[in-house]
C-alpha cells in the first residue's frame, strides 16, 4: 500500500492521486454525449479517429475541471494503435504540453522518454502492464512494479483473473509498502467486484467506461462513484 500522491495538473487544479481512490472515466470519442462521471477523464485516442483537433478537443475536456489522461494504446496490449513509433511518442510529447497525464506501456520503446517528458513538464504517467490471459506470480508482479516506479509516477497493474488465487495475488501486491501510488485491476466478467474492493484496498485508480466498455469486466465510471461513496460511508459508520 501506498501513502504517496501524485498530482493531476491543469491550468486551474491539481488533483491528489494516491491515498484516496479515483475513478477514471474512459472515453472513446472527443464529442461525448454522455455525463462526465469520474474524477479523470482518460482519452483513449487510439480508439478515435483522430481529427487535425484532437488536442484542442481534450483541451476543451479538460476545461471542464477535471483533468486529462491521454492514452494511446498499442494493439499488443489491448489497443488499437499499431506500431510503437515516433508518431505515437509525438503525440504523447504534445499531449503533455497541454494535458494533466499520460498512461504508456511498460514494456514499449517509447516508455522511458514519455516518462522523462512527462517529469519535465511535472505532470502524471501511469505506466501500464497488461496480461490479458493469467495473473503473474506476486514475484513477478513485485518487480513488474519497481520497474515501473523508476520509470514513472504510477504503477499500473492490470491482470486476468481466473481463479480466486489470482485475486489473492493482486490483494497481496496492495498491501505491499510502496514509495509510489499502484493501480491494481482484476479483469473479467466475474471479478468486476474487485473494482470497487482494489480501491479500497489501496488501488490510487479505478477504471468504468463512459461511453462504451474497453476492457473485460469493466463497468461504468458512474457506478463506480456511486459504490465507492457507499463503501466509503459504510466503511465509516463501522469505525
Amino acid at each position: 500500500m501506498s501513502k504517496a500522491s501524485v498530482l493531476f495538473r491543469t491550468a486551474t487544479t491539481a488533483l491528489a492521486v494516491g491515498p484516496i481512490p479515483r475513478v477514471v472515466g474512459t472515453l472513446s470519442t472527443l464529442a461525448p454525449k454522455c455525463p462526465l462521471s469520474a474524477d479523470i477523464l482518460e482519452v483513449r485516442l487510439d480508439k478515435i479517429v483522430r481529427p487535425s483537433d484532437w488536442l484542442e478537443r481534450c483541451v476543451r475536456l479538460q476545461s471542464s475541471g477535471k483533468p486529462v489522461l491521454l492514452t494511446v494504446r498499442l494493439a499488443a496490449e489491448g489497443g488499437n494503435w499499431k506500431s510503437d513509433n515516433e508518431e505515437r511518442l509525438d503525440i504523447y510529447k504534445r499531449g503533455l504540453e497541454e494535458l494533466a497525464a499520460v498512461d504508456v506501456e511498460l514494456n514499449s520503446a517509447i516508455c522511458r522518454e514519455v516518462a522523462r517528458e512527462a517529469t519535465r513538464l511535472k505532470k502524471a504517467s501511469v505506466i501500464s502492464f497488461h496480461d490479458f490471459q493469467k495473473t503473474p506470480s506476486l514475484r513477478e508482479l513485485c518487480a513488474i512494479v519497481e520497474k515501473a516506479h523508476k520509470a514513472g509516477s504510477i504503477a499500473k497493474v492490470s491482470t486476468m483473473i481466473k481463479h480466486a488465487t489470482d485475486a489473492d495475488v493482486l490483494r497481496s501486491l496492495l498491501r505491499r509498502r510502496w514509495d509510489k501510488p499502484i493501480c491494481v485491476i482484476g479483469m473479467g466478467r466475474a471479478w468486476s467486484k474487485t473494482r470497487i474492493e482494489f480501491a479500497t484496498l489501496g488501488s490510487c485508480l479505478t477504471y468504468g467506461y463512459l461511453d462504451k466498455p474497453t476492457a473485460p469486466g469493466q463497468m461504468s465510471a458512474a457506478e463506480l462513484m456511486r459504490r465507492l461513496r457507499r463503501s466509503s460511508a459504510e466503511n465509516a459508520r463501522s469505525s
